[in-house]
């Protein structure tokens, strides 16, 4: 066989060789998961949270929130989408700052094979508008996706 003509024969057999791979993986699966902060009642002017992934899961993207203070996505480390790991972190110096439970961000996760991945959230600092920390929790919502 001329080279030409193998390379043609292998482009042509690429497609079964990448849905072989993926069939092996299991089923691929796209799912938001919604991050709140709940500030019981104080501004919340600054936030930072480790999310991980347990299981099967890429993050592929990161959105804003709900409230106006965090409406653009919060900062984090874009090599962070290559892996199960990521630290967001944001913060907001004006005067209209939400209070109580606020959604802070939305991740976009890929999951892939037969177990569900699950998520863990863990709130590193809250600060309010002195700039001091205040109390607060953190909670992961998984949306339905593509279930």
């Amino acid at each position: 066989m001329t080279r030409a003509l193998v390379l043609v024969v292998a482009l042509l057999l690429l497609p079964d060789v990448a849905c072989a791979a993926d069939s092996e993986q299991g089923p691929i699966r796209f799912r938001p998961v919604h991050v709140y902060v709940d500030s019981d009642g104080a501004p919340l002017a600054a936030y930072q949270i480790e999310i991980v992934a347990d299981g099967d899961a890429k993050i592929v993207g990161v959105e804003g929130g709900e409230h106006g203070a965090f409406a653009l996505p919060p900062h984090y480390d874009p090599a962070a989408l290559a892996g199960g790991r990521i630290i967001l972190a944001a913060f907001d110096t004006g005067s209209d700052l939400p209070t109580g439970r606020t959604r802070v961000a939305t991740l976009h996760l890929r999951e892939a094979g037969p177990v569900e991945p699950s998520y863990h959230a863990t709130l590193q600092i809250a600060g309010g508008q002195d700039g001091r920390p205040i109390d607060a929790t953190v909670e992961l919502l998984p949306d339905e996706g593509d279930r």
